[in-house]
């Protein structure tokens, strides 16, 4: 028996500041199995649950589970499209994904779904069992909002909710309760549109609706360790995220925009200057990205992005700030610096570079500052075996 009507529910969702509310049955999707199966097979996932039983089956995350609600919170703002035209002119700046302008969503998002849950037990008169998830439940949250009725998936493997297109986050609350569903799910709106596919710098974006995740530069700026060197020229002067597909695509053009201040671009974070973000110790590092979405991979992650957009941009007047990292005991950082001073291509570098590789004992960074070598010590290391 339904509990809570749609209009009750969307009313809800009024009340903390969604732009879109919807439910359906936790009934299992087994539809997506074979298909998750099949990305995991290929080894096209990034950080999805790796057993894909329970990202099929609601009730394996909450037994008691009856319906999941999908919430998308809107977050591109006025302030936030003239930030991502505005480009600083001079200088040695960063660029960042618009969904991290403003505060983690995560935590904004998870709070709202907090509230929800509480409007929920005050509109049945007792407790609700439920589990909120924002980007951390198996579950998939883009085919849960799409049977819910609030959006659809478009080629790019976005959700689109409109009137805001695709610059939304997703949150989902499982209840056991059950609660009017929403009307039948929305067709895309893609056609034969491809031009997300064509505009994806890596070609991450396989055909219509299939992605992989390890080559989405979003996902590259995100990832532990070495960036592969594939995509270091791609990432251009990304720092963090990429929204090429997002921009891309026509139904993003006039969508209506966000009014919220939680996501209204904080100070010039959009485009961080990336020589300071060189200098910062962990805790100035916390104390200027701690409330973004950045801030969970920690500063050395944002380090190795930015002695890659470095050596992407150019000037050789990062390389003196780039040569300490030459022994810095992070390899992933001793490795994006060599490779930074090789695109830079300056004889203080080289030489800097030279001078490392002699002391260097990890092979894999040996390989990294091989160029430095001249060719009769490039050929007389090889000689030795090293």
């Amino acid at each position: 028996m339904t509990v809570v009507t749609l209009a009750q529910l969307r009313a809800m969702g009024e009340a903390i500041g969604a732009a879109a509310i919807g439910a359906t049955p936790a009934d299992p999707f087994p539809e997506m199995q074979p298909r998750l199966e099949a990305y995991r097979d290929r080894g096209l996932t990034g950080y999805e649950w790796a057993e894909t039983s329970d990202r099929v089956d609601p009730r394996r995350w909450l037994p008691s589970a009856k319906s999941l609600i999908s919430v998308a919170v809107a977050y591109l703002t006025p302030q936030a499209q003239a930030t991502a035209r505005r480009h600083p002119q001079g200088g040695l700046h960063g660029q960042v994904s618009v969904y991290s302008y403003g505060i983690d969503y995560h935590h904004d998002l998870r709070d709202r779904l907090h509230t929800l849950h509480g409007l929920l037990e005050e509109a049945v008169g007792h407790p609700v069992e439920a589990k909120a998830a924002v980007d951390t439940s198996p579950l998939v949250d883009r085919r849960v909002a799409e049977r819910a009725g609030i959006g659809w998936v478009g080629k790019n493997c976005m959700l689109y909710v409109p009137p805001y297109g695709s610059f939304v986050f997703l949150g989902t609350l499982c209840v056991d309760i059950e609660i009017e569903p929403a009307p039948s799910e929305q067709a895309s709106h893609c056609g034969t549109c491809t031009r997300c596919l064509e505009a994806c710098p890596t070609g991450a974006l396989l055909a219509p609706g299939v992605i992989d995740a390890r080559q989405c530069l979003s996902y590259v700026t995100q990832m532990k360790g070495v960036i592969p060197k594939p995509y270091r020229t791609k990432l251009g002067r990304r720092v963090w995220g990429c929204d090429t597909c997002q921009w891309a695509c026509p139904e993003n053009h006039g969508v209506l925009y966000a009014q919220d201040p939680a996501y209204v671009p904080q100070g010039e974070l959009a485009y961080p200057e990336l020589i300071e973000l060189l200098t910062l110790s962990n805790r100035a590092f916390q104390r200027k990205f701690g409330q973004t979405a950045m801030a969970w991979r920690g500063v050395r992650t944002l380090q190795r992005n930015a002695l890659i957009a470095l050596g992407n941009c150019g000037n050789p007047q990062a390389v003196p700030h780039i040569l300490p990292f030459l022994r810095h005991e992070r390899e992933e950082l001793r490795i994006s610096a060599a490779w930074a001073l090789s695109r830079l291509q300056t004889a203080e570098g080289r030489a800097a570079v030279a001078a490392a590789y002699q002391e260097e004992r990890s092979e894999a960074v040996r390989e990294e500052m091989a160029w430095a070598l001249d060719g009769t010590a490039a050929q007389h290391e090889a000689a030795k075996g090293v």
